[in-house]
């Protein structure tokens, strides 16, 4: 997925060993599991995979389902949204699950802050070995289930204890710098050492401070370990022979000669004009339109370099002719690619903004922004820093990287509307709750949450994650002393209940 919407693999899923069809009673709502690929079926049909991860994230992306059967779902966790089925402590899912047929995942029960430990090191020592799939941690759940702390984006009755990441020592080479947009980014190049499943030749750096932090040199003897089972990750310096040599950080953009910004947790270039951040603005575009067929490699890459395009607003204006001189592209795939970029005549504001690439200001942030009431580009260019600093999830630094980004690239955003082949998707939005806050919390009977908070902004109003001095309205259809309540009650916020909220926008 993309971080916010996940890929629909349901026609795979459905393949899987541990699909259940059909269950022994009515329940609505949702369970919820891990894919995993054993290590017997790993080693008989995939060795030639880096890892059972690596092995099983492909397989379950394949458009033909080819290799599903192969996959395994473990079970941990159900949700009901109804009455049908009242979970009360944490051990009725499991048990429930099991009851359903549903293959679950391994479960031990501690009673102490001690057992809890003993629990932990029986796993990492003993157990995690003569498991058939892999495991990179558990989770240690409070016995009762509170719903208010389902919500958290950290609940505190659920944590989550990684296991420290298999490690090997090697020796760095060199170190690379990967250049993304405009930012450098040091990788480092490794003796190629066995790890995990996999040869790596590779470990991340993050960093210039880190660089600096680790006191790390070329020749260095380094320990490094695949964070979460995955990354490559340099964690620390063993030992730095004499003849080792400093790492070259580079001061000078490699594009357009501009002096680079070392801000030590980032290295990138301020130059607004380089071609580097031209290119990755146009990628990114295509990216955030989601437009098919348009091959970076085959024609962004090379219509770049030759000069055809060097701004979003050159995409609408390439002719199939000009695709199909390039080299292998056909007439066929020069035609899905104009109709597939042309196919999305009106794009929602944030949208449209976010794929302009301005640094660290994302559809995600804009959207905020957007529900602030800002909901033009003529709203949003005519704001101050300040004004949009205030918005919930912004502040000074974020809301100045807007304001500048939007007034740099107007000229760009309005040479694609320009263009006629696009346009920003303007929603009609009624009034009734202009000028007032809200803030969702606990079960809601008659809606979804996000459909109510839907509403609220469909009407003019402002959706709150929490209690604040300018909440106008908590919705909630309990009397329980949350943190939420207690708060809003202690500042005289006022408090409705659902079907209240719903008479105000009849």
């Amino acid at each position: 997925g993309n971080g916010e919407v996940g890929d629909n693999v349901s026609a795979n899923v459905v393949k899987m060993k541990g699909f259940i069809p059909k269950l022994k009673e009515v329940f609505t709502g949702a369970v919820r599991a891990e894919i995993v690929l054993f290590h017997d079926i790993y080693n008989k049909k995939y060795p030639d995979k880096q890892n059972c991860r690596n092995a099983a994230a492909g397989i379950v992306r394949r458009k033909d389902g080819f290799g599903s059967k192969d996959l395994n779902l473990i079970y941990y966790d159900a949700v009901s949204t109804t009455h049908d089925v009242i979970f009360t402590t944490e051990i009725q899912k499991i048990k429930w699950l099991k009851e359903q047929h549903f293959p679950t995942v391994l479960t031990k029960t501690a009673h102490t802050p001690q057992e809890v430990v003993q629990v932990r090191e029986d796993v990492i020592n003993n157990v995690r070995a003569t498991l058939n799939y892999d495991i990179d941690g558990l989770v240690i759940k409070g016995r009762e289930i509170d719903s208010e702390d389902m919500k958290r984006t950290k609940p505190i009755k659920q944590i989550a204890f990684k296991f420290q990441a298999e490690g090997i020592e090697t020796t760095l080479l060199d170190v690379e710098w990967s250049i993304s947009g405009h930012h450098y980014t040091p990788v480092a190049i490794v003796e190629p050492v066995h790890l995990m499943g996999s040869n790596v030749s590779r470990a991340s750096l993050a960093n210039p401070n880190l660089i600096e932090d680790l006191k790390i040199m070329i020749g260095s003897e380094v320990f490094i370990t695949k964070r979460g089972d995955v990354i490559p990750k340099i964690e620390y310096v063993i030992k730095t022979p004499p003849n080792a040599k400093e790492i070259p950080i580079p001061t000078v953009c490699e594009v357009c000669d501009t002096s680079l910004i070392n801000e030590g947790t980032q290295l990138y270039c301020p130059n607004d004009s380089c071609p580097k951040r031209a290119y990755y603005r146009l990628t990114r575009w295509i990216k955030t339109l989601n437009v098919k067929y348009f091959s970076e490699k085959l024609m962004i890459r090379p219509l770049f370099d030759s000069g055809k395009i060097q701004t979003i607003a050159d995409l609408y204006h390439l002719k199939v002719s000009v695709l199909t001189k390039l080299d292998g592209v056909k007439e066929t795939s020069a035609k899905k690619a104009l109709d597939n970029l042309y196919a999305v005549t009106k794009v929602p504001i944030a949208k449209f903004i976010g794929g302009f690439a301005i640094e660290n200001i994302g559809e995600d942030m804009v959207q905020k922004v957007v529900d602030a009431g800002f909901d033009t580009l003529e709203k949003i260019r005519r704001a101050s820093t300040f004004q949009i600093s205030q918005v919930e999830g912004f502040a000074e630094i974020s809301g100045n990287q807007l304001t500048e980004g939007i007034t740099k690239l107007y000229p760009q955003m309005k040479e694609v509307l320009d263009t006629n082949k696009i346009k920003i998707e303007v929603k009609e939005v009624g009034n009734k709750l202009e000028g007032m806050t809200f803030c969702f919390t606990g079960k809601l009977e008659i809606m979804k949450r996000t459909e109510a908070e839907q509403f609220v902004k469909d009407n003019g109003g402002q959706t709150r994650s929490g209690v604040s001095k300018n909440l106008t309205y908590l919705v909630t259809n309990s009397t329980e002393p949350t943190a939420k309540y207690t708060k809003a009650q202690e500042q005289d916020t006022k408090i409705i209940t659902e079907k209240e909220f719903v008479k105000m926008i009849e």
